[in-house]
């Protein structure tokens, strides 16, 4: 189950700087013609293109720093504080209040990461193309790098706006150079919705091969969440609602694959729940007990770690906020199962107060059973990046804006069904700590969906909140549907600062350029911007 978490010398692609981790010079004895002789070889270097997407610390990439997509997508959004102590990792603070300068470890590491897998997977790429291992396996390998690519760049352009795009590997002339140019936004979509679509038709679907590794379901998934933040941010490829709801009828008819929500929500965040029947894409994780930080990144989920409660083990760091506490239903089971309140239990541990938490809730989809709490910093749990509710309300959010209410509201009911007839969180009972208590809830009422209008597409953001609850999704959704701005001005006052980092009509970079809502931008490394000879983002 966690085979593609596979290490490999020959793809220990990992630098500082650009100048280390895209090169396309072997890295071992064996040269790049030889390796790719044999498919089993070649799956080892495909294997190794996964690896970076879990790294979350490393002396390697950034000393000191720590970077996973919850900072971005909880952090910086209005769900979550940062947690821990003041100082510890005041860099993520900067990031939400939009103060942080090129130097800010926390975006080194995630700028370094992804462009390492960029790199292994043009190095991929580029060496199936002479390789004698059969057609229809090299195909499926070059469909698994494409992904891979387009899966990094996603977060890329996200987090930084237009970024070098590189379709093969980095010469050291190149390098020597310093002559990378930025893509626009629209371009780096581009090449995202081109690597997703190859993908979407040369990719197995799910179950037939090695869990973990991308399959047609993923590719599609990902395509649909590339279209709709389009839709709501840079639309320059003309997307449309009517596209959304097209691709999320596909995949809910089972047309790439069959998935299903799990019946009891609390269940999906289990060890046991990993690879379950909603999850679409999984990073998947070993805890090889490999701890001292002199290591560089690691095989095992810092993930967890960086999130558990200091008494459990932890570091205490992103902490759900009564904003999003408040935003449940009294009697929405999913509240306990998303943010433990002071006095409530895990695993029969009781949640309490601590130095590290200022909010006085922790993050319960990140928290483990205590025979699997680690002084290391990785553990085997897997981090969770997709799953089919979200394709069941996106294709909610397509069909209210297609004049569809009526199979709006059908999906909100299927995900809110599932959400009264779930349990407690595993152990929040006290005597029982591995037990998944009923709660006595009345089922959510379903008849206080509104009919239609604005009120109907307001309770569909709503709803995503309740269902996404510190899964990284929040910040995405707020800017994509314009609504960023005015809530972290309401929230903190930081309004006309997300402004000046943004990318607006007046700033586009070109006139052909479709801004539909104000994108926020993270500054690019100053390392890099200086390594790639490339500009920095708008008021850094």
């Amino acid at each position: 189950m966690k085979s593609i978490k596979i290490l490999t010398a020959f793809l220990g692609l990992i630098g500082y700087s650009c100048s280390d981790f895209l090169v396309e010079e072997p890295t071992t004895e064996v040269a790049e013609f030889e390796f790719f002789q044999t498919a089993e070889n070649a799956q080892l270097a495909v294997n190794a293109m996964y690896d970076p997407l879990g790294w979350g610390e490393s002396s390697t990439l950034g000393a000191g720093g720590h970077s996973y997509e919850f900072i971005f997508g909880d952090i910086c959004s209005d769900d979550a504080e940062k947690g821990s102590v003041n100082g510890d990792q005041n860099g993520i603070a900067n990031l939400k209040n939009f103060t942080a300068t090129g130097g800010t470890s926390n975006i080194n590491i995630m700028w370094s990461k992804h462009f390492v897998a960029i790199g292994r997977a043009n190095l991929v790429l580029k060496n199936l193309e002479g390789s004698p291992i059969a057609e229809s396996v090299k195909t499926e390998f070059e469909a698994e790098a494409r992904f891979i690519r387009a899966y990094s760049y996603f977060l890329l352009v996200r987090i930084f706006g237009g970024v070098p795009l590189l379709r093969a590997p980095v010469t050291p002339d190149q390098i020597t150079a310093k002559n990378f140019e930025r893509s626009s936004i629209t371009e780096v979509y581009t090449l995202i919705d081109e690597d997703l679509n190859f993908a979407l038709s040369n990719l197995p679907q799910k179950g037939t091969r090695e869990i973990g590794r991308a399959n047609q379901g993923a590719a599609a998934a990902f395509l649909i969440r590339s279209i709709v933040y389009q839709i709501g941010t840079d639309n320059t490829q003309g997307y449309g609602w009517a596209d959304v709801l097209t691709w999320t009828d596909r995949f809910i008819s089972g047309e790439f694959g069959s998935y299903s929500l799990v019946p009891n929500y609390a269940a999906i965040f289990e060890t046991e729940g990993e690879n379950g029947p909603e999850s679409i894409f999984e990073i998947q994780a070993v805890d090889t007990g490999i701890g001292p930080f002199s290591h560089g990144p690691y095989i095992g989920s810092e993930w967890s770690v960086f999130q558990h409660p200091l008494f459990m083990g932890g570091w205490g760091f992103n902490t759900p906020n009564t904003s999003l506490v408040n935003s449940f239903e009294a009697n929405d089971p999913r509240r306990a199962s998303t943010a433990l309140a002071v006095g409530e239990y895990a695993y029969g541990v009781e949640m309490v107060e601590s130095t590290r938490n200022q909010t006085g809730y922790y993050t319960r989809k990140a928290i483990i059973p205590p025979a699997e709490w680690v002084t290391e910093k990785g553990t085997g749990y897997n981090i969770r990046k997709y799953r089919y509710a979200d394709i069941l309300l996106m294709n909610a959010e397509a069909a209210y804006h297609t004049g569809n209410a009526s199979q709006a509201i059908s999906r909100l009911e299927e995900i809110r069904d599932r959400a009264s007839q779930s349990t407690y969180p595993r152990g929040f009972d006290p005597n029982d700590p591995m037990g998944f208590p009923v709660t006595g809830f009345t089922p959510l009422d379903n008849s206080v969906i509104p009919a239609g209008g604005q009120a109907l597409l307001d309770f569909i953001y709503l709803e995503r909140r309740r269902e996404f609850g510190m899964e990284q999704l929040r910040f995405w959704d707020l800017v994509r549907t314009g609504r960023y701005v005015d809530h972290m001005d309401n929230l903190y006052g930081t309004g006309d600062i997300i402004m000046e980092h943004s990318v607006t009509t007046a700033n586009s970079q070109s006139p052909d350029q479709v801004i539909v809502n104000p994108i926020p931008l993270f500054p690019i490394p100053a390392l890099e911007v200086a390594n790639w000879g490339i500009s920095q983002n708008p008021g850094y």
